[in-house]
């Protein structure tokens, strides 16, 4: 058993026999406990070898979030039913690169706790009941076309990305769906869900000692096959894409591909949270323009992504001036990469990255889905914490010159 103390509040990590990574946030004096299992396979997860098939095995899009639907259904019932009846609020939700079932309560913790633990190794897969799921699915995918947001990020995907399956909707679509039944599910669920690829997050007034005992019951298997993955082509697929949705202000967004992460993921994230906060966020010299000219309204929204074999920023506005804002975004580039950043600049935004971790320490909900997101790169709140104060101006500079590349530049509108 390994065991690591990442930091002075006394978040732990510890691996057990079965290969399952736990963080411990023990939070004294909370009420609220709250309790994740985070499965390192999300709808990226299409293809993989297999030991006893002679060809890759290919799952149709959506199977990962199929899975999480079909795991609340257990032989006894539903899951869903039993953790309300001890006093728990349970959900899951799949994204990319993982798939994250979890609960919350006040009482009955280690009852909540041992019923996540079981459920998630036990996977129950009629053929009825997937048939009926498929139609609560269809419903889901349905709503998602008619969801702008939704629309516009992925337009933007799928003119940025040829071949990899990070441009394809979580939940798949209607013609891949009627591809999933029982004997799919089970096959993907072999191959996606060991004890390897799973980490256990509790936080609240808990005790690490019962939680690893819970957690012993999470038995031994053999490693988890490694999704396999299309060549990806450096190059965007097509540098604009259009969508008509009858919204009443356009909505768009303008992102860059850029090249994947293999060292210090996390390290990447946090820099480019920083750098697009110089760049487009509410104090930039971009936005000040932007407004003047009334291009926006209100700061552009940012993100970063990125996982295996992919990497992506995305700047999301409205208005008609989408193809205007880009343009400036780009002039505003060129000349932070001309001038530098400012001293000012990067202090300010690096101190507002320390308060906005330390508010979420203080939150048992907040440091449980933050470290949902950390432990995909093995990483403890207190190394987190590390990172984030070590990081230096030369290296947002250094990333800034290196990524947002014009010619892998997107820009997707919905109208």
């Amino acid at each position: 058993m390994q065991e690591s103390d990442a930091n002075k509040n006394g978040t732990m990590w510890r691996k057990l026999p079965s290969g399952l990574d736990c963080y411990f946030i023990p939070m004294p004096n909370y009420e609220e406990k709250m309790a994740a299992i985070v499965v390192k396979a999300g709808s990226n997860f299409l293809a993989c070898n297999h030991s006893k098939e002679e060809r890759p095995l290919q799952f149709p899009q959506g199977t990962a979030h199929f899975i999480e639907h079909r795991l609340f259904r257990q032989r006894w019932g539903d899951a869903f039913i039993a953790f309300s009846k001890q006093g728990a609020s349970a959900n899951a939700f799949t994204d990319s690169e993982k798939t994250v079932y979890y609960f919350s309560c006040q009482d009955n913790f280690f009852e909540n706790l041992r019923l996540l633990l079981s459920f998630v190794q036990n996977p129950y897969f009629l053929e009825e009941e997937t048939e009926q799921e498929k139609s609560i699915i269809q419903n889901e995918i349905t709503m998602y076309d008619d969801n702008p947001d939704w629309r516009v990020y992925y337009q933007l995907l799928q003119a940025m990305y040829h071949n990899h399956p990070v441009r394809n909707p979580i939940a798949g679509d209607h013609n891949a769906l009627e591809k999933i039944d029982d004997k799919v599910l089970q096959l993907a669920y072999d191959c996606m869900y060991t004890p390897d690829r799973f980490s256990l997050i509790c936080a609240g007034d808990i005790s690490p000692r019962k939680i690893i005992e819970a957690a012993c019951m999470i038995k031994k298997r053999k490693s988890g096959e490694k999704p396999l993955f299309e060549r990806e082509p450096e190059g965007v697929k097509e540098s604009y894409g259009e969508g008509k949705l009858g919204v009443s202000r356009p909505i768009f967004q303008m992102g860059f591909k850029m090249a994947p992460v293999e060292e210090e993921p996390l390290r990447q994230r946090i820099l480019m949270g920083i750098l697009m906060d110089v760049l487009a966020g509410e104090t930039s010299v971009f936005y000040q323009e932007a407004y003047s000219k009334n291009y926006l309204d209100e700061p552009l929204g940012s993100a970063y992504f990125s996982g295996t074999g992919y990497a992506f920023c995305a700047f999301s506005g409205s208005g008609e001036h989408g193809k205007e804002v880009s343009e400036l975004l780009l002039q505003h580039l060129d000349r932070l990469r001309t001038q530098g950043v400012r001293d000012e600049d990067f202090r300010r935004i690096h101190k507002k990255q320390i308060g906005r971790f330390i508010r979420k320490s203080q939150s048992v909900s907040g440091m449980v889905l933050s470290q949902i997101e950390w432990a995909m790169d093995d990483m403890p709140a207190g190394e987190v914490f590390h990172l984030i104060k070590t990081v230096k101006k030369s290296e947002i500079e250094k990333l800034l010159n290196k990524e947002f590349e014009k010619d892998k530049m997107v820009l997707s509108v919905i109208r």
